[in-house]
């Protein structure tokens, strides 16, 4: 695998793309069971996801709120806004990811799009976007051979990973797993964590330490896991 310059700026792009591709995926995923409790009589799982995405609910009743974890761009929380960025910042990199991984952004955003213009929120409508997600996922796993592009990419996505499973309060066999893997990226691209964050993670993340229903230790946990990535 060869290994070339890379500017700053493009790595922290990378970086992002990683994280909003992986943000929207497990959105879809968590609301896609949340949608299915609301079938099942359930009224405040909704409520509770955006809850612990840390925005304020600012609409008038439950479809439109529906609608505005989905569809709404100015929702820094919605599928489609997650979406938008992660299309941003995939035109940038079309050279370093190749247009034909770049499509499958374009193409989960087209479905995105014609579902908000419908304002349905049948979730299960989605599924295409989660096929161009997986889609885009391997193609840059069989087009890119830069090792520093797919490196700062894979810290993006391990690092959303980890904030949203600790948000919803995964279980220390899930989360030490994907810190094990991210540590890893450390390992390729020397000087990419900030070592004291680091070391503050590594002793929370220790099994004895790990105390997931402590609102006090969770918020440090992600504080310490957004600012661990150096760029």
């Amino acid at each position: 695998m060869v290994c070339y310059t890379i500017s700053a700026t493009k790595a922290n792009r990378l970086y992002w793309l990683g994280r909003y591709t992986e943000r929207v995926y497990t959105s879809l995923h968590l609301l896609r069971r949340c949608y299915d409790k609301m079938i099942d009589g359930s009224t405040d799982e909704y409520e509770m996801y955006y809850h612990t995405m840390d925005v304020a609910d600012t609409y008038p009743d439950i479809e439109a709120f529906k609608l505005g974890l989905m569809y709404d761009s100015h929702n820094p929380a919605s599928l489609i806004s997650g979406l938008e960025r992660a299309m941003d910042n995939a035109i940038v990199l079309r050279r370093e990811i190749m247009s034909e991984t770049l499509g499958y952004v374009e193409m989960a955003m087209s479905k995105m799009k014609a579902e908000a213009e419908k304002g349905d929120t049948n979730i299960t409508n989605l599924q295409t976007v989660t096929d161009c997600l997986l889609s885009f996922w391997g193609s840059l796993d069989e087009r890119i051979y830069d090792g520093r592009v797919r490196n700062f990419l894979i810290a993006g996505r391990l690092t959303e990973y980890l904030d949203m499973r600790i948000r919803f309060r995964y279980s220390w066999k899930r989360v030490g797993e994907f810190y094990r893997r991210l540590k890893h990226c450390a390992v390729v691209e020397e000087g990419l964590f900030d070592t004291n964050f680091e070391d503050k993670l590594d002793e929370m993340l220790k099994p004895e330490n790990y105390n997931i229903e402590d609102d006090e230790y969770r918020n440090k946990l992600l504080k310490c896991l957004n600012q661990l990535i150096l760029l």
